[in-house]
């Protein structure tokens, strides 16, 4: 269990990057799966969605004026069938003239057994005098009509028969009246029968074939004439204006704050619209034939965000392994720059120790009896100030040298780009330099701002170019032209070489992992490779130009308020 321990954490110590990289490489990589494969198939679930709503509602449009169209033409039916009944009676060679009570008692009678829906029944001379009634209304008998409105209606129709929009007249209960006229000894008598509304309305409605609609009848005012108790009463105004110069048609309207849908048709035999309209909401986004594939709609997108958060795990996962290579990469290219440096570093370390060796071994033939020598306070201060001064220049040569050589995870951090290229010119390179035959020309912008980045990420790049440089100029008389100049929002670092520079095929390679031109056991080919996967992290980019005989230019450009950028992987998708 502790090795198992052990192991865990030195993976994760070699990791370039800590947790919170991850986690937000994580939510990126979620972000872009869900923009790539959530966002399209939500997208089509909601266009499906409304055009499954705009075909339910069209459906339900024809759905409504079918039944418009069915009780309109039932309902004119019934209305002929109950003009004819009267017809029918009125002509026939037995009706008498005036017709006796107790006959008309029998004619009514027939009629109900026709239809339940007729009331009463009354025969008016010509003066329009109601001579002889048949019903539950005695009182109306030998009442004069002569003024009231169906009968004025029905002397100047050219049709001989009316049937009356709803009304209480004189028995003072709502009723409808249906009269036929005839021609007899040259004047106008008239048969009229009364219909109940309630029987009316229970036909209409047994016609009707679904529960979520409701029927109605206007007259040409919009008042109700027949009407389901839910929506309105008898003669109160109808929200729904059907125009009377259309015989049919559809549409919606408010009631109580419900879109409802309507379909009309207007009668034949009478001045009347049959309205039919939904009892549902027509603006409502869900109903229950649309909820089922939305509920699998719901349960696709759980199964597509389940599947995202998977693969972003796995993807983290790879990504971390591919870091920690990439790590162990850069770490054996830092080694390599260090082997390459070896003899440089040992020759600086030699300087202060040889001053040390010299002034500790003076100091301790001035305690040696034998020579009796003599050292005064302030001389012996200098001697030791030499030695602690030769110890601190060693400390600081392998202070550099570790920390160049350790890792670390990227720290974005403001530098002075031109104080990093002088530590890696002066400081690791510094010795190489001053005994070679090489000239380093050094063109600075120092109007350049600070630079947000990783130093000692940069400053590898920068020693692994200036070193191919140096082993491209080799032993004849060199220069190395280093120069920052600013191109947009970017920081541009030039190396310059005159050394032999580079063909095509060459270039092609460059920052192929392990490709080196060098002899075998001088180079390992890591460190352009390295460098480019370095400044590619930084939010970089490095442009090579070379001339194979000529020379070669590196620049690395850099942008000015990169904080992190996004890895190589990352890009490539």
């Amino acid at each position: 269990m502790a090795n198992t321990r052990r192991a865990r954490s030195i993976t994760v110590e070699s990791l370039p990057y800590k947790a919170e990289h991850y986690r937000e490489w994580r939510r990126r990589q979620v972000v872009r799966m869900s923009v790539t494969y959530l966002a399209p198939l939500i997208i089509l679930i909601v266009y499906f969605h409304y055009r499954s709503i705009g075909i339910e509602e069209q459906n339900r449009r024809i759905h409504l004026g079918a039944i418009a169209e069915h009780q309109a033409n039932t309902l004119d039916l019934f209305l002929t069938e109950r003009r004819l009944n009267l017809a029918n009676l009125i002509d026939h060679p037995r009706f008498s003239i005036p017709p006796p009570p107790k006959e008309m008692e029998e004619y009514l009678e027939d009629l109900k057994r026709v239809s339940d829906a007729f009331v009463d029944l009354g025969f008016f001379d010509p003066r329009g005098i109601q001579l002889v009634y048949a019903g539950p209304h005695p009182s109306l008998e030998s009442r004069s009509y002569r003024d009231e409105q169906w009968y004025v209606t029905l002397l100047q129709n050219r049709d001989p028969f009316v049937i009356s929009d709803i009304y209480t007249g004189f028995r003072r209960q709502l009723h409808f009246t249906i009269a036929v006229s005839r021609l007899y000894k040259d004047e106008i008598i008239v048969l009229r029968a009364t219909l109940d509304p309630a029987r009316m309305y229970e036909y209409i409605h047994s016609q009707q074939a679904a529960g979520d609609v409701t029927t109605s009848i206007v007259n040409v005012e919009g008042r109700y004439q027949l009407v389901d108790g839910i929506i309105g009463q008898p003669l109160d105004k109808s929200p729904i204006a059907a125009p009377f110069d259309r015989k049919y048609g559809e549409g919606t309207f408010k009631a109580e704050g419900l879109s409802r849908q309507y379909a009309f048709r207007w009668l034949r035999n009478a001045e009347w619209c049959l309205i039919v309209q939904s009892l549902t909401d027509a603006g409502r986004i869900f109903s229950d034939f649309q909820m089922r594939p939305l509920i699998v709609s719901a349960a696709l997108l759980l199964i597509a965000v389940i599947v995202i958060l998977d693969r972003s795990s796995k993807l983290v996962a790879q990504q971390k392994q591919a870091d920690q290579t990439r790590a162990q990469l850069e770490h054996a290219a830092k080694l390599a720059s260090v082997g390459e440096l070896a003899a440089g570093i040992a020759h600086e370390i030699n300087n202060p120790l040889a001053v040390i060796a010299t002034e500790s071994g003076l100091l301790l033939d001035f305690l040696d009896p034998q020579f009796n020598q003599k050292v005064g306070e302030s001389e012996l201060r200098d001697r030791l100030k030499t030695i602690q001064d030769s110890s601190f220049r060693c400390r600081d040569i392998t202070r550099k040298l570790l920390r160049f050589v350790r890792r670390s995870d990227f720290d974005m951090q403001e530098q002075d780009i031109h104080l990093l290229i002088d530590s890696v010119m002066d400081g690791l390179l510094g010795k190489e330099i001053e005994v070679s035959d090489l000239k380093v020309v050094r063109n600075y912008d120092t109007s350049l701002p600070q630079l947000v980045t990783d130093g000692n990420q940069l400053q590898q790049v920068i020693l692994n170019i200036v070193n191919n440089a140096r082993d491209a100029i080799g032993s004849k008389p060199g220069e190395i032209v280093v120069a920052t100049y600013r191109r947009g929002n970017n920081i541009v670092v030039s190396i310059q070489d005159n050394g032999s520079g580079m063909p095509p095929e060459v270039l092609e390679k460059l920052f192929v992992p392990f490709f080196t031109t060098k002899e075998v056991g001088k180079g390992t080919g890591l460190g352009l490779s390295v460098s480019y996967g370095i400044v590619r992290n930084l939010g970089g980019e490095i442009e090579v130009d070379s001339i194979a005989g000529e020379g070669s230019t590196f620049r690395l450009v850099l942008p000015m308020k990169s904080k992190r950028s996004i890895d190589r992987s990352e890009e490539a998708q």
